[in-house]
């Protein structure tokens, strides 16, 4: 089930700064009202073509084998999700580390907990004059908030492609599906956005410079996130999302049939749309998933370190101390491990 709380946390975004006085005091709020240690309220962004695997566990309710009943909400990005959950709007969010990192800097006590897609499936794509990576300087190039993921991503790939990204203008130019158009109309040169639209970008005359993957491979994309203080009144229930959302990885793994269905409902596009075919065989074949909700430790501390290399920061934040990897031992403990994937652990 899903619930929408969008004005609420809206307001909340509106209000606060991402700091340590958006976590602070001790009052009760919607996530929390009430005592009830089974229920999570969990946030994700706007689901794309990894629906099929992000949104499995919740379509098929695998939460409610493990005892807990979760709240999905869906928020528009990085800049929406960690002020929720710092104020206690939400208990847990999948999102890029790189933020949680900076929060955690300004005093919040947040804990990696696991992850779902840990592969990073970004990539910058530009119009066709552009031969390649090394080709940006002096392009204006569309990204989200200057520390969100899609700018941070494009600045590691610049860097590793010998690009000085001061030499890059970079834009707000909106959602993931408004910066790839905005490529495609000519408004800027270069884009940062998902892997979603590599079906797409030969027809429109859009070429895909890189993939985060390839370029960054150390860059890692989802963590689950989430407070000191969900985790001491709702540990359980804690791991019964982790166990959930990993059964529902694993579930669309196994079943491209119904993980392509789920797409197509979600984003509400024909069944045999070549980005569904594609994006999946990508996930699938590339080794994005978290199999077992593996909290990807080395990337995350590989971000902290590029936040200084960036400028971000002046000290990379300790990692370590922010990684609870208990309740993901638990939930694999109720459902069995399986073999990782995930291609960040093969380096």
């Amino acid at each position: 089930m899903i619930r929408l709380r969008l004005a609420a946390i809206a307001a909340v975004t509106a209000s606060l700064s991402l700091g340590i006085t958006a976590c602070g005091g001790d009052d009760e709020t919607s996530a929390t009202a009430g005592g009830d240690d089974a229920t999570i309220t969990y946030g994700i962004y706007e689901p794309g073509a990894d629906s099929g695997y992000l949104l499995m566990g919740q379509e098929k309710d695998f939460f409610a084998k493990h005892g807990v009943k979760v709240e999905v909400v869906q928020l528009k990005s990085a800049q929406q999700a960690f002020p929720a959950l710092l104020a206690k709007q939400v208990d847990v969010i999948q999102g890029n580390p790189s933020e949680a990192l900076l929060a955690a800097q300004k005093g919040a006590k947040l804990k990696f907990v696991g992850s779902t897609m840990p592969g990073q499936n970004y990539a910058i794509y530009g119009k066709s004059d552009l031969a390649s990576l090394a080709a940006l300087s002096g392009a204006t190039l569309g990204v989200s908030t200057p520390t969100g993921l899609p700018a941070v991503v494009a600045k590691a790939m610049m860097l590793q492609s010998s690009v000085d990204p001061s030499s890059v203008k970079l834009v707000n130019s909106g959602g993931s599906a408004d910066r790839y158009k905005a490529v495609v109309s000519g408004q800027i040169q270069a884009a940062s956005a998902p892997l979603d639209y590599t079906a797409q970008a030969a027809k429109d005359g859009v070429k895909l410079l890189g993939r985060a993957k390839d370029v960054v491979p150390d860059f890692p994309r989802y963590a689950l996130i989430t407070r000191d203080d969900v985790l001491q009144t709702k540990g359980a229930a804690v791991t019964g999302l982790i166990a959930g959302l990993v059964e529902g990885i694993r579930y669309a793994d196994g079943h491209p049939d119904e993980a392509g269905a789920l797409v197509a409902k979600t984003l509400k596009v024909a069944a045999d749309d070549p980005m569904i075919s594609e994006t999946y065989k990508e996930f699938h074949d590339g080794g994005y998933l978290a199999m077992n909700g593996e909290i990807p430790v080395k990337q995350i501390t590989y971000l902290a370190d590029l936040q200084v290399k960036l400028g971000i920061t002046q000290k990379a934040i300790a990692v370590d101390p922010m990684v609870d990897d208990s309740y993901r031992q638990k939930a694999v403990a109720e459902i069995g491990e399986v073999p990782s994937n995930y291609y960040g652990d093969a380096k």
